[in-house]
């Protein structure tokens, strides 16, 4: 079950974010967060990993 999340983003993150959309590397300002969620959860999984 998907639940909605409402994050503030600054102005100069939205910019950096509508040229990647821009660029046609994202559909939606949504993918790149998501994106950039599993990007952190991995490195930080693989750095505790690393500490065992």
């Amino acid at each position: 079950m998907q639940k909605l999340l409402h994050v503030k983003i600054n102005g100069k993150l939205r910019e950096r974010m509508q040229f990647l959309i821009d660029s046609g590397l994202f559909n939606n300002k949504g993918e790149i967060v998501r994106e950039g969620l599993r990007d952190m959860f991995s490195r930080y999984t693989n750095s505790e990993e690393r500490k065992k």
